[in-house]
């Protein structure tokens, strides 16, 4: 059996209240280097825990008795490095989902050991863990939407200040029940990847790839049934996500298989709507 790797954002997670409490105690250390810096549309909104986006730490809102929030929260900002992203199948969410329900389950807080058992899936291509960079292609489906207002983000209210909730499927005509979620996140968000954007997509009837992390949104539960949803949790039929989404292509014809691309900000500045 092939070792598991430990998970780096989870064992740096469980470390920050005892490094907060050390820095404490340290008159003469440096400062601690600034907060992640967003883009200027990310304006001061009421409401928040923090007074603007550009202020709201990689642990959002939680605190640190809540350590199983912070890892929550910080890996949601988590954006792998390097830029070969792993090919993931439809066929691929539906075992990863299954492979997390024998592991860890649904709707439950995960700590840092919990969390470090998301890895070594076996998927078509080889094996993947939650934080790996990969890609799937795809379609809009649903109402793309700003959330509106999470831990993450400090509580913030705004467009501007939340992820965008993207409902994804494998064909133009299935509802969100029948695929997945993938998020773009507000920390650096391109200006042209806005709701707009994506809803001109998805008119388009456009193939999109998606590239970003592999993640376990294990605080909520599949809610694959369109006959029988269930009140809260967004419709899906798999909890792993690409969340935080890193580059968007769209196909430049109508076909099941594209062999054109182009990136979402060329796109977007396209004059005749898509």
């Amino acid at each position: 059996m092939a070792r598991r790797r430990k998970n780096p954002l989870v064992h740096a997670a469980t470390l920050l209240p005892l490094a907060i409490g050390l820095a404490s105690n340290l008159s003469t250390a440096p400062s601690a280097p600034g907060p992640e810096r967003v883009s200027a549309t990310a304006v001061t909104t009421g409401g928040g825990c923090v007074a603007n986006l550009s202020l709201c730490p990689t642990t959002g809102c939680a605190q640190a008795k809540d350590p199983d929030e912070q890892i929550l929260n910080e890996t949601k900002r988590h954006r792998p490095s390097g830029s070969n992203a792993k090919a993931l199948t439809w066929e691929d969410f539906s075992a990863l989902q299954q492979d997390a329900d024998s592991t860890v389950g649904e709707a439950k807080a995960l700590g840092a050991t919990d969390r470090d058992r998301l890895r070594n899936f076996a998927v078509s291509g080889g094996r993947v863990s939650e934080g790996d960079l990969v890609q799937l292609d795809g379609y809009l489906v649903g109402t793309p939407h700003p959330n509106t207002g999470e831990s993450v983000n400090c509580n913030l209210k705004g467009s501007a200040n939340n992820d965008f909730h993207i409902p994804f499927a494998d064909d133009p005509d299935k509802t969100p029940f029948q695929g997945i979620v993938v998020e773009m996140i507000p920390q650096n968000r391109p200006t042209n990847w806005t709701i707009v954007t994506l809803n001109r997509v998805k008119r388009g009837r456009r193939m999109v790839r998606v590239i970003g992390q592999l993640f376990y949104d294990n605080a909520h539960r599949v809610n694959a049934d369109e006959d029988a949803p269930i009140g809260g949790q967004p419709a899906r039929f798999s909890l792993f996500e690409i969340h935080p989404i890193t580059s968007v292509s769209v196909c430049k014809q109508s076909e099941s298989v594209c062999t054109d691309w182009e990136t979402l900000d060329e796109f977007a500045q396209e004059k005749t709507p898509g």
